[in-house]
């Protein structure tokens, strides 16, 4: 079965990673064309209706995408605890030096 996915709402990163977290159990095949692009699925065992194949597809592909969206948002907060995380540390150092 193929699925044709728009570039401009899924990224490549969230089609890959949808696609490599599938490999167990769906054999895949993309081709990009301008800003669609089209997935061919076939289950490696038979045993999934094209139905369930997109289903399972599209539900981890909208999994990876909202993953992405979440890691943007809170990005900012990473990078302040991080921050924070590695300050106090580093305070901790020369508190010791002294």
């Amino acid at each position: 079965m193929k699925i044709l996915i728009d570039r401009n709402i899924y990224s490549d990163e969230c089609i890959s990673k949808c696609v490599y977290s599938l490999s167990g159990i769906l054999q895949c095949n993309r081709q990009l064309n301008g800003d669609l692009e089209s997935v061919e699925l076939n289950p490696t065992n038979g045993g999934l209706s094209d139905a369930d194949v997109e289903r399972l597809f599209l539900q981890r592909l909208n999994d990876y995408k909202l993953r992405q969206i979440v890691f943007q948002e809170t990005k900012d907060i990473r990078t302040i605890l991080y921050a924070k995380a590695f300050s106090d540390y580093d305070d901790f150092l020369l508190e010791d030096a002294e």
